[in-house]
């Protein structure tokens, strides 16, 4: 090599050596620091101190920056309502105008509960402006957390019944994971008592009378009452050969309808009500969905219902109508008094409000556009759909 290359070449070298020790030299520190640490961790183990445990609204810690997640599982305390939705990408608009709903008319502090596909958590996390890594927020007004709740849906399979595709057009997507996942509600909050409320409704009323009523009957279950049979609903000719008993005394049994609902999730575990669904479904389905016209409707029904005409206790109670005002349908003309003393409002059916020919809009859309009050952080609302 030539004699001036050597000469420009050995003090980078040295440098590059310098360095290379000076990374070595740092790395040995940061191990040092993180042996430390441990070993103090370990020893305030042994002497009766410990780790905060991870929360269980934390997603797995995959960055170091990411914040710490509360635990709004236990937010409010036992002076709080549970309430829960859920809602896939096409229903995004009715849930951010229900549970902004909701906010507004419970006065005392809310935990929304709001089930999600799995892969869909990223899009609702946004939707609500939940913290980077976070399962859920606290609502800038009022007194409220919303809180996501993945699921896959496989656990939902067993109890999705077979319905004709006149069926789906005409009374919206009953079919859907999101639909059937209130019945597995008692694998995320165990032990609590919920209020269910389908992402096409609006509260326009405090639920609280509605949670201290429901205490008071010690029941699984309680809808709003209504005066549509059981008739309506099943095969009165009974094609799948049903093994039900007193088969007249159930067809007479009323069709509560299972959009809006209170239940005792440790009961409702505790009585294998979930698994009596998953039965009637399999019956129904191995009949070519024969025994019903719906969705997880009847099935729903049917594990009360066929209990107690076999001897067991009534389990279910029935609260007043205006707390399920399901007859919000285009082409149907409701008398101002229904609106005035109704609790929630249900657009049970097609035509949704969310659509752009939604029946009832204009009730509707003040809710949705005052979203941004309890969740200021989100970002974007889906687009209407067509069911």
């Amino acid at each position: 090599a030539h004699p001036l290359l050597s000469r420009m070449c050995f003090p980078l070298r040295l440098v590059a050596s310098r360095v290379r020790g000076d990374i070595a030299m740092l790395r040995a520190i940061v191990v040092a620091a993180a042996v430390a640490a441990c070993s103090s961790a370990s020893a305030g183990g042994r002497s009766g101190g410990s780790a905060d445990a991870p929360s269980l609204l934390q997603l797995p810690p995959h960055a170091a920056a990411a914040p710490a997640c509360p635990d709004h599982l236990s937010y409010g305390g036992s002076d709080a309502l549970d309430a829960a939705w859920s809602s896939d990408y096409r229903q995004a608009q009715g849930l951010a105008a229900s549970v902004t709903s909701a906010v507004q008319a419970v006065k005392r502090p809310l935990r929304a509960h709001i089930f999600v596909q799995r892969s869909a958590v990223p899009y609702f996390q946004k939707l609500f402006g939940m913290p980077r890594g976070c399962l859920s927020v606290e609502a800038a007004v009022g007194q409220a957390v919303a809180i996501l709740h993945p699921f896959d849906p496989e656990l939902v399979s067993k109890s999705i019944p077979l319905m004709s595709s006149a069926l789906l057009h005409a009374r919206g997507n009953l079919d859907t994971p999101e639909q059937a996942v209130r019945l597995y509600m008692h694998r995320f909050l165990d032990g609590k008592t919920v209020i269910w409320l389908d992402s096409d409704t609006i509260v326009k009323g405090d639920l609280t009378p509605l949670h201290e009523q429901f205490v008071k009957v010690n029941r699984t279950i309680a809808f709003a009452n209504r005066l549509k049979r059981l008739r309506h609903t099943m095969n009165i000719s009974n094609p799948c050969h049903f093994e039900a008993h007193a088969w007249d005394r159930l067809m007479d049994e009323i069709v509560y309808n299972t959009g809006v609902f209170i239940v005792n999730l440790e009961r409702w575990a505790s009585r294998h009500t979930t698994e009596s669904i998953e039965g009637y479904v399999a019956q129904h389905n191995a009949c070519d969905g024969k025994l019903w016209s719906g969705g997880d409707q009847v099935p729903m029904l049917l594990s009360f219902f066929v209990p107690f005409l076999r001897g067991a206790p009534r389990d279910w109670g029935v609260f007043g109508p205006e707390w399920n005002l399901d007859e919000m349908r285009c082409g149907r003309k409701l008398r101002p008094e229904r609106f005035k003393y109704a609790r929630v409002l249900h657009w049970a059916g097609g035509h949704k409000p969310w659509n752009a020919a939604g029946c009832y809009r204009e009730i509707w859309l003040p809710y949705l556009r005052n979203f941004s009050k309890p969740f200021p952080s989100g970002r974007g609302l889906a687009r209407t759909s067509r069911r």
